[in-house]
């Protein structure tokens, strides 16, 4: 058997792989020139292929991608829906700090965080109006679109502040202990109009795709924020930033945006009800030896015969 290696990160895990599986031919490749002469006979690959590289592929039967969003993939290869080739992702590798960051988030917002910096770069010591605009997340309402892992991770740790915690989702769920109700989507417009932060946790999927617009956002309380840590297509852009504009809600934390890098000129970064982070939600020092191991654990199974993890639905791209 032979597995292509494709991420340069990945180095220092790749010599504990050859003494664990001796009998398997790694191969690493990092250039266009490499991957598609070592690809012809690959029966694995860790990392993401084009579609001319694939086009070169004979005897492919899994990959695993280093990440849990899988558009790039699906748009590098439409056509892999319609093969026999399984798979996987890294589904979880980066939910714990991802639950991190959307309630670290929260906690800006809530304890005004950006006003006083502010107000620190200022030299200024405005007591009156920061006790104007400081609250508790204890008593408030958090409602998850999308529970996945990234999406219990965040539920749990805004349960353990003493949150309410409702989610939607595609698929039915259990939630319990941190989530209250489990919903299906339909009911989104529920968790819009219940919710004091709303967290987007919810994958990209066409389908997905604008899932929260004008509409949606209207239903939001004036007071509510909305947190984006999966994708920035499920929000529409034009009806986020009116909805910030207006006052039809409080405020956005985005990690993720509809344009990445998000351009100099776009409105978001002038709005001072929202906080922007360059789509390092999921990231820390962990993540690669995370992401490393779920493919260990993936190749040991496909050895093995067993059942892969995290294995992906190829028409729905999660």
């Amino acid at each position: 058997m032979k597995v292509l290696l494709l991420p340069e990160w990945g180095r220092p895990f790749y010599g504990a792989l050859r003494e664990r599986h001796p009998s398997i031919q790694f191969v690493e490749a990092s250039t266009d020139a490499d991957i598609r002469r070592e690809v012809g006979d690959a029966d694995v690959v860790f990392g993401y292929l084009t579609g001319a590289q694939f086009a070169e592929a004979q005897r492919l039967r899994w990959i695993q991608t280093p990440d849990a969003g899988m558009e790039g993939l699906f748009r590098q290869i439409p056509d892999i829906a319609g093969t026999d080739v399984m798979v996987t992702n890294a589904r979880g590798a980066g939910a714990p700090m991802i639950g991190e960051h959307a309630v670290a988030l929260m906690f800006a917002f809530a304890r005004g965080l950006p006003d006083f910096m502010q107000l620190q770069r200022d030299h200024r010591w405005d007591q009156p109006h920061g006790l104007s605009i400081v609250q508790m997340l204890s008593g408030k309402t958090a409602g998850i679109v999308g529970l996945g892992r990234s999406g219990m991770e965040t539920a749990w740790r805004c349960r353990s502040l003493g949150m309410d915690v409702v989610a939607v989702d595609h698929h039915p769920r259990d939630g319990a202990p941190a989530v209250e109700d489990v919903w299906p989507v339909d009911r989104l417009p529920d968790l819009l109009s219940l919710s004091d932060y709303v967290v987007v946790t919810v994958p990209y999927s066409p389908d997905n795709e604008n899932m929260i617009g004008a509409r949606e956002l209207g239903l939001m309380k004036p007071t509510a924020y909305v947190i984006v840590t999966s994708r920035g297509r499920i929000v529409q852009h034009d009806a986020l930033v009116q909805a910030l504009r207006d006052g039809t809600i409080a405020g956005a934390g985005l990690d993720t945006v509809v344009e990445e890098p998000l351009p100099e000129d776009d409105p978001l970064w002038h709005l001072g009800n929202v906080i922007i982070t360059p789509h390092i939600a999921g990231n820390s020092p962990e993540l690669d030896e995370r992401t490393y191991r779920m493919f260990e654990d993936n190749l040991q199974r496909y050895v093995d015969g067993q059942p892969l993890q995290n294995a992906v639905d190829k028409k729905l791209w999660y």
